[in-house]
């Protein structure tokens, strides 16, 4: 065999190789990662934020945000209130 024949054989290798890894890169998407994806779509679909008309857990965590603003604002004016009617210590 020449070089040249060499040549055209790891060629040949190579591409039969390529080939190969990219029927199994698809075949991995087709059957392992897309049912894998679907199944964590079906499980999570009562938390994601398209779903339940407003009542998602991202919408839940926003509500207690505001919660906890309205519950600040109500011990800053009740601070307040103590402090205006605290009687001065003789």
């Amino acid at each position: 065999m020449r070089f040249t024949d060499h040549i055209l054989l790891a060629g040949q290798i190579a591409a039969a190789l390529s080939a190969v890894g990219t029927l199994i890169y698809v075949i991995v998407i087709y059957a392992v990662v897309k049912p894998i994806k679907s199944y964590i779509d079906l499980r999570t679909h009562q938390i994601q934020t398209t779903s339940n008309g407003g009542k998602s857990l991202p919408d839940i965590a926003l509500g207690i945000q505001r919660v906890e603003r309205k519950i600040e604002t109500l011990n800053k004016r009740v601070d307040t209130l103590e402090n205006a009617l605290k009687v001065p210590q003789i």
